[in-house]
């Protein structure tokens, strides 16, 4: 089954993932951990359309699809209160070829771009960490209301976390992570120092 078949007839977010991107939506913080590729919501449009290619969505859906994520990308400009963003990526994000080496570039520096707002944040988890707890898989934890909810996502749907108990729990996990990771400057150096070999 392919992982887009999970979209109900014009709606252009997966049915599982819904609950979640209303949390999102609603979110004072947003944390987000990413080992595979650049977080949705920090996605260009050329390499957004490059990851729904690799995922062989269909032609018609991918225009929504992509409506449906810049619209999430919307938090991080609202007024007068803009969602804050901790993105953790790993440094195999990268070097993964998405696209081609242009996209690659682009996005990349993008990311860097993003930074220069301040309520985004984004940092790298380098090669040299080794094994850490983050490499189970994506996370994200919204903080809405004063309470956290977390998403994990798999390979035929996510799940949304929500008990107490649970999103303690998955906290725990991203500050392990955190660990692991560059500061934000030594981050953003190594997002450059990649993304000029992308040229």
């Amino acid at each position: 089954m392919q992982f887009y078949q999970m979209f109900v007839k014009g709606e252009h977010a997966p049915i599982w993932y819904r609950p979640f991107i209303e949390h999102e939506g609603r979110a004072s913080l947003l944390r987000v951990y990413q080992p595979l590729l650049v977080p949705g919501i920090l996605q260009t449009e050329a390499y957004a359309r490059a990851v729904l290619a690799g995922y062989r969505v269909q032609t018609d859906d991918v225009e929504g699809i992509l409506a449906t994520r810049f619209g999430r990308q919307e938090i991080l400009h609202r007024r007068p209160d803009p969602c804050q963003l901790v993105a953790v990526v790993d440094e195999g994000v990268l070097h993964r070829r998405v696209g081609d080496a242009a996209v690659m570039a682009d996005q990349l520096k993008s990311l860097v771009a993003a930074c220069d707002q301040p309520n985004v944040r984004v940092q790298v988890v380098p090669f040299e960490a080794g094994a850490y707890a983050g490499l189970d898989g994506p996370l994200a934890i919204a903080t809405v209301d004063g309470r956290s909810v977390g998403f994990l996502e798999g390979h035929l749907k996510g799940r949304v976390v929500e008990s107490p108990d649970a999103t303690m729990d998955l906290e725990g996990v991203w500050e392990a992570i955190r660990d692991y990771a560059l500061s934000g400057q030594q981050s953003l150096e190594l997002i450059m120092r990649t993304a000029e070999k992308w040229t």
